[in-house]
């Protein structure tokens, strides 16, 4: 079976590190999976994808309509050419365009897949246009979709409307996450060394773009009433962006920039989360089912989250308390002192372990999905 998985990118991301190990569980001999990207020219994952297999495409996607109908031609083209059985689209606002594209091509099987909800929070004018694209975009999608997938109920409602699940051809797959790196040894010590935390310190983990949604600088000034109550903590933020510069700054502006730790994109999360975190917080204004509180709960952390964030992402045992935003970050610096206090609940990986979150239940349910797909072909 070929099968076409078109995303905005290759780089480090949630949507991006399910979609590259689920692809790398499949096996090979019954299925070819390549990649379409059109945001950002191949990514941190293209080199392990290739390695199995995979081939890539680049069409960048402008916003100008000349852009759009050139990108349409030589999509319409590479579908032409590759006579995929399977156009697989990832996202929620290009998904019924692209779905459409496909069908016009005659492409058997048309899979729209959400893994994300419609609660954007980039300004009123970023908020409207979003609107007016899912407006847009949800007919396309439920249309032209063979098949509907989406990581959560409300992802799913994000793409195909409220009553997306009275029909048979839409389904929920987990984005489940892979368990062999949480099963290493804890080093705190050398980890913590190496990373500069204050030894000692009790260490709130943070993993995310820096993005507006992921909402690091609500972290900081939880931080600040933390170490004003003379808490013996340190804050650890994983990842980079945009709004890394302005994050740093504001530590500085707080006076608490000795206690937060900035390492950049890693490779090595489960080691960081197993080593070097005792809590790990999450103050996201919007998410879909985030892979890392999959990670943080594998790997035995007590989690901090916003009340945004689905109830879905809680995994059987997984010790996860959800709080509003509108608490404020003194409420939210309480709750991370009395988790720290509680003893550990020592679920960790067990929690994940044989569950839809875990990636080789995914794949199973990935696969049976491309078989379904196959057997509606044929008949």
């Amino acid at each position: 079976m070929r099968i076409l998985h078109v995303v905005g990118s290759l780089n480090r991301g949630g949507i991006e590190t399910w979609l590259c190990q689920a692809v790398t569980h499949l096996p090979r001999e019954r299925y070819q999976c390549d990649f379409c990207t059109y945001r950002y020219e191949r990514g941190a994952y293209a080199a392990e994808l290739e390695r199995s297999g995979c081939e890539f495409h680049d069409i960048p996607l402008g916003s100008s309509p000349v852009a759009i109908f050139r990108f349409a031609k030589r999509f319409r083209r590479l579908l032409g050419e590759g006579r995929y059985d399977v156009v697989h689209c990832h996202g929620l606002l290009l998904v019924g365009f692209i779905l459409f594209l496909a069908w016009m091509e005659n492409t058997p099987v048309c899979i729209g897949h959400s893994h994300n909800t419609d609660r954007k929070t980039d300004g009123i004018l970023a908020a409207a246009l979003n609107r007016i694209g899912l407006w847009l975009n949800r007919p396309l999608a439920r249309a032209f979709s063979t098949h509907g997938v989406a990581c959560s109920v409300e992802a799913g409602a994000a793409l195909f409307g409220k009553s997306w699940r009275e029909k048979s051809k839409y389904t929920i797959i987990r984005c489940g996450i892979d368990l062999a790196p949480f099963e290493a040894e804890a080093d705190p010590a050398s980890w913590r060394k190496a990373l500069g935390v204050p030894l000692g310190a009790k260490v709130i983990g943070h993993v995310g773009s820096f993005e507006i949604v992921k909402n690091q600088q609500f972290l900081i000034k939880m931080a600040a009433h933390l170490i004003a109550e003379s808490a013996d903590v340190a804050l650890l933020l994983v990842g980079d962006g945009k709004l890394r510069q302005s994050v740093e700054q504001m530590a500085a502006l707080y006076g608490i920039q000795s206690r937060v730790v900035f390492t950049g994109v890693r490779t090595d999360v489960p080691q960081l989360m197993l080593s070097a975190m005792d809590v790990f917080v999450m103050p996201s204004l919007h998410e879909g089912l985030p892979l890392v509180l999959l990670e943080a709960q594998a790997a035995g952390l007590a989690c901090v989250v916003s009340d945004a964030v689905t109830r879905e992402a809680r995994a059987q045992g997984g010790s996860v308390q959800f709080l509003p935003l509108s608490a404020g970050p003194g409420a939210w610096a309480q709750e991370v002192l009395t988790v720290l206090k509680r003893p550990d609940s020592g679920a960790g990986l067990e929690s994940v372990r044989h569950t839809d979150f875990d990636i080789s239940v995914a794949v199973e349910r990935l696969a049976l999905l491309y078989c379904e797909c196959s057997a509606a072909e044929d008949a």
